[in-house]
């Protein structure tokens, strides 16, 4: 199963797993990259070279991590705008229609930090899950990831 990280995964890696504390944390998704298994798509790589310039070249230099959006991608986070008006609000949001409407062409797993919000949210409140339901789009958190993967450190 392939799985689309969400920025906040990558920038919580930076704050609580650094690489010379946790390398195999790091090591495995680079590996999982190198097998397409794990990717971002642009969207939230340019959302990483706001957090952390060394982030941001980590993931260009990954074979196959960062997937620009394709035709269908457009498409989709196009419709997600048309849906949802107010849910992105300049950059705040702005990867979020990109990594799911990438998660549902690729049929790959979002993995996101961001947890659902109860029902009649206003757009502008909606997060990464809610949305992704509409679209049949799993979510699933670091944690349920790393299980998934069969990791322990």
């Amino acid at each position: 199963m392939k799985h689309t990280l969400d920025s906040n995964i990558l920038i919580g890696l930076i704050q609580r797993y650094p690489r010379d504390i946790f390398p195999n944390i790091w090591h495995n998704i680079e590996k999982l990259a190198e097998s397409n298994a794990v990717c971002i798509c642009s969207a939230v790589h340019d959302e990483t070279s706001q957090a952390d310039d060394d982030l941001y070249d980590w993931a260009k230099k990954l074979p196959r991590f960062v997937c620009p959006p394709t035709n269908e991608e457009f498409q989709i986070a196009k419709q997600i705008g048309e849906d949802h008006p107010g849910w992105v609000q300049g950059d705040h949001n702005g990867a979020d229609p990109f990594i799911i409407a990438h998660a549902k062409v690729e049929g790959s797993i979002i993995v996101t930090e961001e947890r659902r919000k109860g029902p009649n949210t206003q757009n502008h409140n909606l997060r990464i899950p809610n949305v992704a339901d509409e679209y049949q789009v799993k979510t699933i958190d670091f944690f349920a990831f790393i299980r998934h993967q069969g990791w322990s450190f």
